[in-house]
């Protein structure tokens, strides 16, 4: 199984094109390039079957002044913590807390800042003139959550094909709910079971019969696990097309939940993409 990284990322941003409100496009094109860029790092590392990318919590404090390695303050930013102690620019900078700056230099005092826990306070001494000020601070330092992405690069993309050309079927991409369109997730194709964790199949040109199941989540949706059934969805596979499927939910019958007649599965969107050897 081979999954070409670069292409999956060009075919991402193009499926991504849709107009849908700035929020709901800016969270998909960040879950789409997330995937691709742990699939792309997964390649690069060997053929390893699983990749995890992570950073932990961390923070930085932006003191919010520009100063010349010569110690003067070039400017100070609006509403930062180097205006509210009264930082002006002209000011010479003679010492941060117990660190002086003629004996330090710039980037000593820059690393000092910069190591400060939020909440914590310190003390900038200055001259301004004939006067020689100290300038009292507190930090408010700006925390960045951590975070953690695991991609089952082996279960991506599944060949069912004979040697030759072929075409793709896929529940990677989510789809716009601003269409009504929700994630949908493979049961069979063809008959034959397959695991529902497998988001893209190539499979041979011809007609497929793909059974799905839907992944609603419009609060409307009201059905329990029992009334939960696969419905068909057949296609005609062209080679090098890739058909992205999703539930289709149909708002006007959201109460008909016991013949399921609010929901069916759809190709929402083809793309011509090659798919032999790769």
């Amino acid at each position: 199984m081979k999954l070409s990284a670069l292409g999956l990322s060009t075919l991402l941003l193009t499926l991504l094109s849709t107009p849908l409100n700035a929020a709901t496009q800016e969270e998909q094109l960040a879950r789409e390039h997330a995937r691709a860029a742990a699939i792309a790092a997964a390649k690069s590392q060997g053929k390893a079957a699983t990749v995890t990318m992570e950073e932990p919590t961390r923070s930085y404090f932006d003191w919010g002044a520009v100063v010349h390695p010569n110690g003067e303050v070039l400017s100070v930013r609006n509403a930062s913590v180097a205006a509210e102690m009264g930082l002006t620019a002209g000011d010479r900078l003679l010492q941060v807390d117990d660190i002086d700056f003629s004996e330090a230099g710039l980037d000593t005092i820059v690393s000092h800042l910069q190591g400060l826990e939020h909440d914590s306070t310190f003390n900038v001494t200055v001259a301004r003139d004939t006067q020689t000020l100290t300038l009292g601070g507190r930090v408010k330092a700006t925390v960045i959550p951590g975070w953690r992405l695991e991609v089952d690069v082996a279960q991506a993309q599944v060949d069912k094909t004979d040697d030759g050309s072929c075409g793709r079927v896929s529940v990677f991409v989510t789809p716009p709910e601003a269409r009504d369109l929700f994630p949908a997730y493979f049961v069979k194709i063809d008959d034959d079971n397959v695991l529902r964790r497998r988001s893209i199949y190539k499979l041979d040109p011809g007609v497929h019969v793909i059974e799905l199941h839907e992944l609603i989540t419009d609060p409307w949706v009201r059905r329990s696990s029992s009334m939960s059934n696969a419905k068909q969805l057949e296609i005609d596979v062209k080679a090098d097309t890739t058909y992205y499927i999703a539930a289709k939910f149909n708002r006007n019958k959201r109460l008909s939940t016991v013949r399921e007649e609010y929901w069916e599965p759809v190709v929402w969107r083809e793309v011509e993409q090659k798919c032999e050897g790769d």
